[in-house]
């Protein structure tokens, strides 16, 4: 991405170049999912897992995903029950004290074996890692590496 726009321009981006390019490829919120709000919750069983419920666009369609996991992204990724698995995530802070956004980036690889990208920044820790693994997705959807529909009902159980 950053290479093509190097050669498309003929000369060294900028920072804020650089920027714009990251912001529109890993941020700016894509289709065919787009992520609305959240409600995470810990298991009160003793089973050491957490339940979420998200509302997520769905091609302009609003719809309530449930999924548990052993924590908010694995809740998360049960929850859109697509056939991907997540190989790494990393987070840190944009910005400085209580008030800085987090960055969250996250790595999936699907069942043929190819691997993506994902961001993430809001400023909830949980909110820029739900964002994140949206962003991932949705950039599998788009390159044909994931269905663009779950094959069972989105109940992430």
């Amino acid at each position: 991405m950053v290479q093509t726009a190097a050669d498309i321009t003929g000369k060294e981006l900028t920072s804020r170049e650089l920027w714009d390019l990251f912001d529109s490829e890993y941020l700016a919120p894509r289709t065919p999912y787009a992520y609305r709000s959240h409600q995470l919750a810990a298991s009160t069983d003793g089973a050491d897992s957490e339940r979420i419920t998200v509302q997520v666009e769905n091609d302009g369609r609003l719809e309530t995903w449930h999924g548990q996991g052993s924590g908010p992204i694995d809740a998360m990724v049960k929850a859109i029950a697509l056939p991907f698995d997540v190989l790494s995530y990393e987070e840190h802070s944009r910005g400085q004290g209580s008030a800085a956004k987090a960055v969250s980036y996250i790595e999936i690889t699907t069942r043929s074996r190819r691997t993506l990208f994902g961001a993430g920044m809001h400023p909830n820790i949980i909110t820029a890692s739900l964002l994140a693994i949206f962003s991932a997705v949705n950039r599998a959807v788009a390159q044909e590496a994931l269905p663009a529909r779950a094959d069972a009902a989105r109940t992430g159980t």
